[in-house]
């Protein structure tokens, strides 16, 4: 066996602008063929493994000049040369480089220039080759083809359909050509299949069309698709498909025979807004593809619901209404407002005038709001008009020759004033219901004026006004929880005229506001709020030097001192009536106790009425259920031969 080697360098222009190749050309003998080989090489040059291919083979190979690296082969048996040519494209492939085989001898390039080497009258079907055919295709269409077949090809495979006609041009590798050209074969097949049309009644084609795909059971090759105008299902497959196809259909195109209407009266809750509340409890309950929907209708004029569902849900639906539409429990809200007030006033003065000319000339005089006035009243005697009733205190004088004398006038007053205002609202009220009362008297307030003058008189005067609520306002909102405990939203007013004018001669009112939201337990009294105010201020006014004298010198001083106390307190219970027998028994209770106070505050027999206790706070000591009871009307109510009046509402310990 020899090996002789030819190395010839030339420069060679193929028609497709290739650059010179290097020619290996390699003449073995016969026998060589029949010859195991034995390759054991690590990082040996790619060339030098090209030549020994060569060599083992007896084919020739021109190498295109990128054709460069190092191969690692390993092994350990030997193998024919045919075996040796199944590793050599391997390891072309593994460096990117691809046999395109020609008639005189095989072409080693890199893959990205092999398409435009390859073609199909080079082909000799090696494996590993790279080749370039066109494949005709005569029943299915060609872009179809194309999108099935395009993401199964490598990187470096081409697949494209000429345009106008039914040809493919498919460019490969001779292993992965074969398998791609046989799927094109398989999809290239006659569709010869006969179409079904299935008209369906009841259901709808969409769904039950999704339905069945859903199942998986259409074999390659066979259709399923929807004809929306006709509401028919369109089946192309073999005959047993589509025959199992109908039947599915006609099990699923069936009468929706189970819907079931229902009146429903209602007792408590408002039609309008229990139907929107259970159609919206409802919403996300999954319902079947062949189910029909729930309807509520509400009817406002007879407070009924009207109601179109499902048979299986009709009673879920009915029995979730009945438990919405109970009887709502209601809250009495009582409250006690209560004030007290007491005013004191007291004024010491002695004031001293010379008359002279029948005039006052000279003296020693304390001017003071609420305190006459010495200037004045003289005047008034020596004029001889009628002194002011509202003066008060002593006047003296020294008889005088002609027209002087001495005037004097001792202002000596104590004045003391007390109120006691107690007020119970009371109120009932459905639960998370706004509930207010208002008694008062809508008292007008001049807010402006107008008027044209001309230059003989007033014109076309007139005042603008607006009423107002005088007197007490109470509103409440309560909320009952699961414990029996309620919170209430509050909001509470008291006003009322007072004896005083504004400058501007309008009317003058006091206000107490209270706005608060609480939690109290059912039936106890909690505190919502209050005011102790205790104020005392005094004046005095003297002579510097002669006040100080003992005996005489209280004659040339004067004080006034004034003090008040005031107490408000704002007290509510809440009460939970359940039933309507609490209902009754409470209202029995109250009206029970209108009659006690009528009869109180009736006239006795000798005309005059009945006194009501000194001013105090409604309660002594711990016992706050006594401003919510009768108070004062029981004591009077007993002296008069009436039943006593028990505590309206027992207050849990």
């Amino acid at each position: 066996m020899s090996i002789r080697p030819y190395l010839v360098a030339f420069g060679l222009a193929l028609g497709t602008g290739a650059a010179p190749f290097a020619v290996a050309m390699l003449d073995a003998g016969p026998a060589w063929a029949q010859e195991q080989v034995s390759l054991n090489l690590r990082d040996a040059d790619i060339r030098s493994f090209i030549e020994i291919v060569s060599e083992a083979t007896g084919r020739r190979f021109v190498l295109d000049p990128e054709v460069r690296g190092t191969v690692t082969v390993l092994a350990p048996d030997e193998m024919s040369p045919g075996d040796l040519y199944e590793v050599f494209l391997s390891v072309l492939e593994l460096n990117g480089l691809t046999l395109v085989e020609g008639a005189g001898a095989d072409r080693i390039v890199a893959m990205r220039n092999a398409r435009g080497l390859a073609s199909g009258a080079d082909v000799a079907g090696s494996q590993g080759t790279f080749e370039t055919r066109v494949i005709e295709v005569e029943n299915v269409p060609l872009q179809e083809v194309v999108e099935v077949v395009r993401p199964l090809l490598p990187a470096d495979a081409i697949l494209t359909a000429v345009p106008g006609s039914r040809m493919l041009i498919l460019s490969d590798r001779g292993q992965n050509f074969r398998r791609i050209e046989a799927l094109i074969r398989r999809l290239d097949q006659p569709r010869d299949e006969p179409i079904q049309m299935i008209r369906l009644r009841n259901a709808n084609a969409a769904e039950v069309a999704q339905v069945i795909q859903a199942m998986e059971i259409l074999p390659q090759g066979a259709a399923l698709s929807v004809d929306r105008r006709s509401n028919a299902l369109v089946v192309s497959g073999p005959a047993d498909l589509r025959e199992k196809i109908k039947v599915l259909a006609a099990r699923l195109d069936t009468q929706q025979n189970n819907v079931t209407s229902h009146a429903v009266g209602l007792n408590y809750a408002d039609a309008t807004a229990l139907a929107d509340v259970v159609l919206r409890a409802i919403a996300n309950e999954q319902q079947g593809p062949n189910e029909a929907p729930v309807r509520i209708v509400p009817e406002p004029q007879t407070n009924t619901l009207l109601i179109t569902a499902p048979q299986d849900r009709i009673d879920d639906i009915v029995g979730m209404i009945h438990y919405l539409d109970r009887r709502p429990r209601q809250v009495l809200v009582e409250a006690v407002i209560f004030e007290m007030s007491v005013d004191g006033f007291a004024d010491l003065a002695a004031q001293w005038a010379g008359i002279l000319n029948n005039a006052v000339v000279g003296g020693v005089q304390f001017s003071l709001e609420g305190r006459p006035s010495l200037t004045n009243l003289v005047a008034s005697v020596l004029n001889g008009t009628t002194i002011d009733a509202g003066t008060g205190g002593m006047i003296a004088g020294v008889p005088s020759q002609g027209d002087r004398g001495v005037a004097g006038f001792l202002s000596a007053v104590a004045s003391k004033t007390s109120t006691r205002l107690l007020s119970t609202p009371s109120i009932m009220t459905l639960n998370n219901k706004e509930a207010e009362i208002v008694v008062a008297q809508n008292v007008p307030f001049v807010t402006g004026s107008y008027s044209t003058v001309s230059d003989s008189a007033v014109e076309n005067p007139f005042q603008t006004i607006e009423r107002q609520d005088v007197g007490l306002t109470l509103n409440v909102t309560p909320q009952i929880n699961a414990d029996r405990t309620v919170r209430m939203d509050i909001k509470q007013e008291v006003s009322n005229l007072t004896s005083a004018q504004a400058s501007s001669g309008g009317e003058i009112t006091s206000k107490r506001s209270l706005s608060t939201s609480v939690l109290v337990q059912d039936g106890n009294v909690i505190l919502l709020g209050g005011l102790l105010e205790n104020g005392s201020g005094s004046v005095t006014q003297r002579v510097p030097g002669i006040s100080k004298l003992p005996l005489i010198g209280g004659l040339f001083r004067g004080k006034n001192a004034s003090k008040n106390q005031r107490v408000l307190l704002v007290l509510l219970r809440p009460q939970v009536v359940n039933s309507e027998a609490e209902a009754k028994q409470l209202t029995r209770k109250i009206t029970r106790e209108a009659r006690k106070a009528s009869l109180a505050i009736a006239p006795l027999d000798d005309g005059s009425y009945p006194q009501s206790p000194s001013a105090a706070l409604p309660f002594d000591g711990v016992d706050l259920n006594q401003p919510f009871d009768a108070g004062f009307v029981d004591d009077v109510a007993q002296r008069r031969n009436f039943p006593p009046l028990p505590s309206r509402i027992e207050f849990a310990n």
